[in-house]
């Protein structure tokens, strides 16, 4: 009965400690997992967006990349974001009228709040907006 009774007491003090720890490594791990996980966006496709030319953008995305988050540095864009801070008009357009998605959040910031933080052009948050942005 002291055995039973010392283990009881032994789970009652150190069981919620146990779960507070693995749910933060477990949290942890996710959050880190996700960061590695993101493809790295290449200097090819950084330029394809830069010159703001539709035919060499879509040489380096496929339309399957138009949502997806890629790694710059050490900050996660999606090709809109990245495109929005980089005020690029033409690949905005491009993207938005190809269904992209307006509010794809990727390091937690949708591309108008990126717009919002990077000092973009008014013109590109009203784009952004009529195609209805959100700062979630």
């Amino acid at each position: 009965m002291v055995i039973k009774f010392n283990l009881d007491l032994y789970i009652l003090k150190n069981y919620p400690y146990e779960k507070i720890i693995s749910t933060t490594f477990l949290f942890g791990m996710l959050l880190s997992g996700s960061m590695l996980s993101a493809q790295k966006m290449s200097q090819e496709k950084m330029k394809a967006i830069y010159s703001d030319d539709i035919a060499t953008f879509k040489k380096q995305f496929a339309p399957g990349d138009y949502n997806k988050c890629f790694l710059v540095g050490d900050i996660l864009y999606s090709p809109l974001g990245f495109s929005v801070m980089s005020d690029r008009k033409n690949i905005i357009n491009f993207l938005l009228d190809s269904k992209a998605n307006v509010n794809k959040k990727c390091q937690n910031k949708t591309p108008l709040e990126v717009a919002d933080e990077t000092k973009g052009s008014e013109e590109v948050k009203r784009i952004l907006i009529a195609k209805g942005g959100n700062r979630i």
